[in-house]
C-alpha cells in the first residue's frame, strides 16, 4: 500500500482534490485517542492499494494546537510514503511558510499549487521550472473545481514515492545567514557524532532535530529524554550566541529565515498584476458583514433558504410517502396476508410505517443539505462567526465560540469536539453547555411532520422561527452562566481566517449533499430502524396490538398530568414520544407512525390494478414530482409564502399517511397549532441524543454530563410551558 498525505492551510482544498484523485468522498472517523476529524479515502491504481490521508489544516507544526500535533506526528511516525503539500496558488506568500517547516522534517514532498483556476484569471504568472528548483521540489498547478492536473498530481506523488522509498529522509537545502548556518552546523556535528542520537536520527532529519534543539521546543525535548538526552551545552552556548548576533529569540530568527527564503523564491519565480482577487471578497464583505445590515441579511438568507428547501422537498416528500405506503404497504400487506397477528403488526406497523415515516424526509434532508453546502463552499458560513463576535462577547466569549454552534446545525456531535479549538477550558464548558440549543439535522424530520401537520405554507417560517428560538435560548444561557466562577473566562479577541468568496461546483456541492443524506439514510436502516423494532414491542404488548393499553401507552398516560402545562400534555402519544427522542431525534416520526392509525386514501372510483400499473403509476408520480420540486425552488414567492397563514381546510386535505394522522391528534382544537409547537420546541431544547452526551462525557468528564443532561430536560419544560401558556392568552 502506497500512504499519501495531504498537508497544508486551512481552506486550500485538501478534501476536493482527494475526493477528486479518489473518485469518492471521503471516509471520516477520529484519529486514534483524540476527537479531531480523521479523513481518508483508499483506491486501487495501476494495481497498487493507494491510501489518501486528509491532514487538518494548520498554519504551524509547533505542537500547541491538536491539528499541529497529528499533522507533526502523523508524519513523523507513520512516514507516508510521499508528502503532496497543498498550497493556495493565489496565496504563496503566506501558504510557503508551512512549505518551509514540511521541508524540515525531512520526508519525500510534491507540491499542490490549487485553485489555478483563478491564479490565472488574476493574470499572475509563475515561473514553475525555476519555482521548483528554488523550493526544492516538484510542483503541479491543480485544480478540483476544474479537475486540472489531478492525474499529473498523482502520476508524480508516485514517482516521487518510488524514487525515494528505500531512504529514510530526504533531505533539503535550508537557505540561513550564515552565522546561523554555522552555528546549525557546530550543533549537527555533535548529534551526528552523539550515539545517544543514532535512535533519534533513524525517526528525525538532522535539520528537523538542530533547529528543535535550539528553539528548545519543550515538546520534542521531552521526546529526547526517552533516549536519556537531557540538557546540552553546547546547544545552549548556540543559542546564546544566535540571540545575541540577533537580538530575538531563536525561535524568531528561524521564523524570520524561513520568511526570508518565501520571499527571496516569490521575488525571482512570481510576477503578480494589479488586479487582486480579494477585491471582489473586499466588495461583497462591506455589505454582507456591514455592521446594520451584516445581521438582517443572514436572517434573511435563512428565511429564503428555509422557504425554497421546504416547498422544493414537499412535491417529492408527498410522493415518497404515497410511494411507501399506498405502495410498498400495499404490495408487503398481500405478502403478509394469513400470517399471525404479531407478524403481520411487525411488517406493516413496525417496519414500513415506523422506518418508511423516517424516510419519507429524506428529500427535506438533501434539500437541507444542498443549500448549507452552497454557504459553507462559497466561504459564507465562516463569517457568521464574524457576525456574531460582539454578541458573542456578552455572554464572555468571542465569535470563535459560534462556530461550534454553527457545526450543531449539522450535528451535535461534532459541535462538542470542535470545542476544542477554543482558547480555554472554561470557554469550552460553556460553549458545549450552550451548543446542544443549535437545532441539528435529526430534528429536522420531527419540524417537518408537525409543520406539514399544522402550518401548511407556512411550515418554512415556523421552522425558522425555531432554529432562531435555539439561538435564543442558548444566548440567555450564555448570559446566565458567563459570570459563574465554573464558566467565567477572559475577554479573547477574535482571530479567524476568513476565505475569499468562491463560487462552489455542482459536482462538489452534490456530493457533499448526499454523503450527508447518505448518513441519514444508513442511520435511518441501522440505528432508528433497531430503536423503532423495540418501540413496535412496546407499543404491541402485552395486548397484542391494543395501543391504547400497550406499555409504551401506559408510561406516557402515567407522565401526562406532568406534561400537561407544557399543552402536549393532554396527549399520551406526544408525551411517550420524548423518551425514544433521546436515544435518536429522528425515531419520534417513525414512532408516531407505529403508534397513530394511518388512514389508506379513499377512492370509490378506483378501480383494481396489477403491480404493473401501479409501478407505472409510481413512476409517473415521480416525473410530476420532480417538475413540481424544481419549480418549488425556482419559485420567488417561497419566501413571501413562510408568512402566509395555513388555511384549515388545506390542512385537513393534507395527506392521509403519517401526516394526516398527526394532524387528527388535535383535530378540531384551537390550540392544536400552539400545542404542536409546543412539542417542536421541546424537542429543540431537551438533550439531542445519547451519542452527544457520550461526547460531553469524553471530552468534560461524568459529573459535568450528567450536569447537561438535567439542565437539558429542565430547559425545554420551562420553555414549552411558557410558550404554551402565555401563547393560550392570544387565542
Amino acid at each position: 500500500m502506497i500512504k499519501i498525505a495531504f498537508a497544508g492551510n486551512p481552506n486550500v482544498g485538501k478534501s476536493a482534490l482527494i475526493n477528486e484523485i479518489a473518485g469518492s468522498s471521503l471516509k471520516v472517523g477520529n484519529w486514534p485517542g483524540v476527537t479531531v476529524e480523521k479523513k481518508e479515502a483508499e483506491f486501487e491504481y495501476n494495481g497498487q492499494t493507494i491510501r489518501l490521508v486528509d491532514l487538518p489544516g494548520v498554519y504551524s507544526l509547533s505542537p500547541y494546537t491538536l491539528e499541529e500535533k497529528i499533522t507533526r506526528e502523523y508524519i513523523i511516525n507513520e512516514n507516508p510514503d510521499v508528502v503532496i503539500n497543498v498550497v493556495d496558488s493565489t496565496n504563496l506568500d503566506r501558504n510557503l511558510y508551512l512549505t518551509m517547516l514540511l521541508k524540515e522534517l525531512g520526508k519525500p514532498m510534491i507540491m499542490a499549487l490549487n485553485f489555478v483556476d483563478e491564479f490565472e484569471k488574476l493574470n499572475y504568472k509563475l515561473e514553475l521550472k525555476h519555482f521548483e528548483e528554488h523550493i526544492g521540489m516538484r510542483a503541479v498547478p491543480t485544480s478540483a473545481l476544474k479537475n486540472r492536473g489531478i492525474k499529473e498530481l498523482l502520476e508524480k506523488a508516485l514517482k516521487v514515492a518510488e524514487e525515494h522509498k528505500n531512504q529514510t529522509h530526504f533531505n533539503y537545502e535550508l537557505r540561513v545567514d550564515k552565522f546561523l548556518e554555522s552555528e546549525m552546523k557546530k550543533v549537527g556535528e555533535f548529534v551526528k557524532n552523539n550515539d545517544k542520537f543514532i535512535p533519534v536520527l533513524e525517526k528525525y532529519s538532522m535539520d528537523f532535530i538542530v533547529i528543535k534543539l535550539l528553539e528548545s521546543d519543550k515538546y520534542f525535548l521531552e521526546k529526547l529524554e526517552k533516549y536519556g538526552i537531557n540538557k546540552i551545552d553546547l546547544v545552549e552556548e548556540s543559542k546564546n550566541k544566535i540571540e545575541d548576533k540577533f537580538d530575538e529569540d531563536v525561535e524568531t530568527v528561524f521564523a524570520e529565515s524561513r520568511y526570508g527564503a518565501v520571499k527571496g523564491i516569490l521575488l525571482h519565480t512570481l510576477k503578480t498584476s494589479m488586479k487582486s482577487r480579494l477585491d471582489f471578497t473586499d466588495k461583497v464583505d462591506k455589505v454582507l458583514l456591514n455592521k446594520f445590515l451584516g445581521l438582517p441579511i443572514f436572517l434573511v438568507l435563512i428565511a429564503g433558504l428555509m422557504g425554497v428547501v421546504f416547498n422544493g422537498a414537499a412535491p417529492l416528500q408527498d410522493w415518497l410517502d404515497g410511494f411507501i405506503n399506498g405502495f410498498i404497504g400495499k404490495y408487503a400487506a398481500i405478502l403478509v396476508e394469513g400470517t399471525p397477528d404479531w407478524l403481520n403488526s411487525f411488517v406493516l406497523d413496525g417496519l414500513i410505517a415506523g422506518v418508511g415515516g423516517v424516510l419519507v424526509f429524506v428529500p427535506l434532508m438533501l434539500f437541507l443539505y444542498f443549500f448549507l453546502a452552497i454557504l459553507e463552499e462559497s466561504g459564507y458560513m465562516s463569517r457568521v462567526a464574524f457576525l456574531m463576535d460582539k454578541i458573542m462577547r456578552t455572554m464572555g466569549l468571542n465569535g470563535k465560540a459560534f462556530v461550534p454552534m454553527v457545526l450543531g446545525f449539522g450535528c451535535t456531535v461534532p459541535a462538542i469536539y470542535a470545542t476544542r479549538t477554543l482558547e480555554d477550558e472554561k470557554s469550552r464548558r460553556l460553549t458545549a453547555l450552550m451548543a446542544p440549543f443549535m437545532s441539528c439535522g435529526a430534528r429536522l424530520p420531527v419540524y417537518g411532520l408537525f409543520t406539514a401537520a399544522f402550518f401548511g405554507k407556512s411550515a418554512g417560517m415556523i421552522v425558522m422561527s425555531l432554529y432562531f428560538l435555539g439561538i435564543f435560548v442558548a444566548m440567555i444561557v450564555g448570559l446566565s452562566f458567563r459570570k459563574h466562577k465554573y464558566f467565567k473566562t477572559d475577554d479573547v479577541a477574535l482571530l479567524i481566517e476568513l476565505p475569499p468568496y468562491r463560487v462552489p461546483s455542482i459536482k462538489m456541492i452534490s456530493r457533499s449533499a448526499f454523503t450527508r443524506t447518505g448518513s441519514y439514510l444508513k442511520k435511518a436502516t441501522t440505528v432508528i430502524m433497531g430503536i423503532l423494532i423495540i418501540l413496535w414491542a412496546l407499543t404491541y404488548f402485552p395486548n397484542h396490538g391494543d395501543t391504547e393499553n400497550s406499555y409504551m401507552a401506559k408510561f406516557g398516560k402515567a407522565a401526562t398530568p406532568i406534561m400537561r402545562p407544557t399543552g402536549f400534555g393532554d396527549r399520551w402519544e406526544a408525551v411517550a414520544a420524548v423518551i425514544p427522542s433521546i436515544a435518536a431525534k429522528e425515531v419520534v416520526v417513525g414512532f408516531m407512525a407505529q403508534i397513530l392509525p394511518l388512514k389508506a386514501e379513499e377512492d370509490e372510483s378506483a378501480e383494481v390494478t396489477t403491480f404493473t400499473e401501479d409501478a407505472v403509476e409510481q413512476v409517473r408520480g415521480l416525473g410530476i414530482a420532480l417538475k413540481d420540486s424544481l419549480l418549488g425552488v425556482v419559485d420567488l414567492s417561497a419566501i413571501g409564502g413562510l408568512f402566509e397563514t395555513p388555511d384549515a381546510d388545506a390542512i385537513e386535505e393534507e395527506g392521509t399517511g403519517i401526516v394526516g394522522a398527526v394532524s387528527n391528534m388535535w383535530a378540531g382544537d384551537k390550540e392544536g397549532p400552539l400545542k404542536a409547537y409546543s412539542f417542536m420546541v421541546f424537542i429543540l431544547l431537551v438533550v439531542p441524543c445519547v451519542v452527544t452526551l457520550a461526547a460531553i462525557k469524553q471530552e468534560f468528564g461524568n459529573k459535568f454530563m450528567w450536569f447537561v443532561t438535567g439542565f437539558l430536560v429542565l430547559v425545554p419544560y420551562i420553555a414549552s410551558t411558557l410558550i404554551y401558556q402565555i401563547g393560550r392568552l392570544f387565542i
